[in-house]
């Protein structure tokens, strides 16, 4: 085990991988913060602090998984270190807490060797889990609310992990052209479910390119990494819930 972990230390990027945790941060962030700056009430509180930090170690970790096919040992240190910071912030707030443990707990469990999960039940169930817990816990320590209204604001959210992620999680590229041509469907109408404007059509224009560099081979397997398509997933956020 030992040999194991400092063999993926070594073979980390570690260049890439604190460039893609920081636009993962910005990334689930967004949304929930462009919700919360139009609510009446809200205010920054210092709970911001160790969930800025569960963030990244989420981001770190699912980094981990990725780069090392989902058997990444070394991506149990972030995890650990998600949840104390979970325990940190929200340790008063046991509902947000038991969601916000949930994404580490499921990250582990992918990784065992006798889980049986195939590449897109186990993105799809990832993206769910994401928009459940980290722009919920931020948009709930902003208002100090939380409704269903609120979840189905940040869809497009979860429609853009299960889009961009796809080509990092489905290695048979028979059920990956289907599996990105439907979630980019999906993500086009979150898309559209926002107001048409100059942004939303570049975001529409952004994802299509995309769509067409992970379906073509050669500009899959040339230009197309995990950098890039949290990049790629940043600008469209962001152009999505530009006010």
């Amino acid at each position: 085990m030992w040999n194991q972990l400092k063999a993926q230390v070594h073979a980390t990027d570690w260049q890439d991988l604190l460039p893609t945790i920081c636009i993962q941060l910005i990334t689930w962030s967004y949304a929930p913060f462009a919700y919360v700056v139009g609510v009446d009430g809200t205010h920054f509180t210092s709970h911001f602090g160790p969930l800025f930090l569960y963030e990244l170690c989420i981001g770190a970790a699912i980094t981990l998984a990725i780069n090392h096919h989902f058997a990444s040992q070394l991506s149990l240190v972030p995890l650990a270190l998600s949840v104390i910071f979970a325990g940190i912030g929200f340790l008063k707030s046991p509902i947000l807490l038991t969601l916000l443990i949930l994404l580490p707990a499921y990250l582990v469990l992918i990784q065992l060797p006798n889980i049986d999960l195939r590449g897109g039940l186990r993105l799809v169930t990832l993206g769910i889990i994401i928009t459940l817990t980290i722009p919920v816990a931020c948009a709930f320590t902003s208002t100090h609310f939380m409704s269903w209204v609120i979840v189905r604001y940040f869809v497009p959210l979860a429609c853009s992990i299960w889009f961009f992620y796809g080509p990092f999680f489905i290695t048979n590229v028979k059920h990956l052209v289907p599996f990105e041509s439907v979630t980019g469907l999906l993500y086009a109408a979150a898309i559209l479910s926002h107001p048409l404007s100059v942004a939303t059509i570049f975001a529409l224009i952004i994802s299509l390119g995309a769509w067409f560099m992970v379906i073509l081979p050669t500009t899959r397997e040339k230009y197309w990494n995990f950098v890039y398509a949290n990049l790629a997933q940043l600008v469209t956020i962001v152009l999505i819930y530009w006010t």
